[in-house]
């Protein structure tokens, strides 16, 4: 199996470095015609995944407060599939920390089937902007520590 240039290390290595996890199961409006889920539907779990790995780092607190200059937004992501995923399949969506920039951020992801096998994996790259002028924005200390810890 080629792997995406994301991944560097051994894969089962890189796949054993995820330590934040999500579940969820592929429903009937995720799918197509033939029961395969949808080809953007690892995209909403990537949010979804994320928007809790965030919570769990307390890294994003900030987005509460309506007086926060900044926020985070996504410059890319790609997904690359691996095999096929159907109705009602149960997942388990892994998302961590790869790297961090001044104000941008690379995350990785994986999806593990009930069996443990990787069925896609992931990467995006977020950049935080001040909300007023879409300027990047640096990370805090606080910030990028939490975020390297996760």
């Amino acid at each position: 199996m080629k792997l995406p240039g994301y991944i560097e290390e051994p894969f089962d290595s890189w796949c054993q470095s995820f330590s934040f996890f999500e579940e969820v199961s592929v429903r009937f409006s995720e799918t197509d015609m033939f029961g395969h889920m949808n080809n953007v539907t690892p995209f909403i779990y990537f949010e979804e995944t994320r928007i809790s790995y965030f919570k769990h780092l307390r890294t994003m607190d900030h987005l509460a407060d309506e007086h926060s200059r900044t926020i985070p937004v996504v410059a890319s992501q790609q997904c690359d599939y691996f095999q096929q995923v159907m109705l009602h399949e149960n997942l388990k969506i892994g998302v961590k920390t790869a790297a961090v920039g001044n104000s941008s951020l690379t995350l990785h992801y994986l999806a593990k089937n009930e069996a443990g096998t990787p069925c896609f994996t992931g990467k995006a790259v977020m950049v935080q902007i001040a909300k007023d002028t879409g300027t990047p924005e640096n990370w805090t200390n606080e910030q990028k520590a939490k975020l390297l810890g996760g």
